[in-house]
């Protein structure tokens, strides 16, 4: 499955944000965001969510629960399969420091099928 992360293909913009990324909520898991579609007239990056690597995992929302439809959070995981809260907070440190962590380092090598796709729905 193809989602898509909106805006550039910078390393920042593949690095979790720390207190918005980090945080779940009502029928959503914390994680990267990234969307079943790309937005209407902007520029998003396309990853294949079969090329994850572990541990990294896609979360979609639950609907039914808050979450929003087409909305899947990327996020690594635990042992149990759980969203490694310490392993995300660690991440999202990394963004705007000019490093690049590992997970984003594997996302953007492994998993960027559609790199710079533009809507013009």
């Amino acid at each position: 499955m193809i989602v898509y992360v909106w805006g550039n293909l910078t390393t920042d913009n593949f690095t979790s944000r720390p207190g918005k990324d980090t945080l779940g909520r009502a029928g959503q898991k914390p994680g990267l965001s990234a969307f079943d579609a790309p937005p209407d007239g902007r520029k998003a990056q396309g990853l294949d969510l079969n090329l994850l690597t572990p541990p990294l995992k896609a979360f979609p929302d639950d609907t039914d629960r808050g979450g929003t439809k087409g909305h899947v959070a990327i996020a690594p995981v635990d042992y149990a399969g759980e969203v490694d809260a310490t392993a995300l907070d660690d991440w999202a440190s990394y963004r705007g420091t000019g490093q690049t962590h590992p997970f984003t380092r594997a996302l953007l090598d492994k998993a960027v099928v559609r790199p710079n796709f533009w809507s013009e729905k």
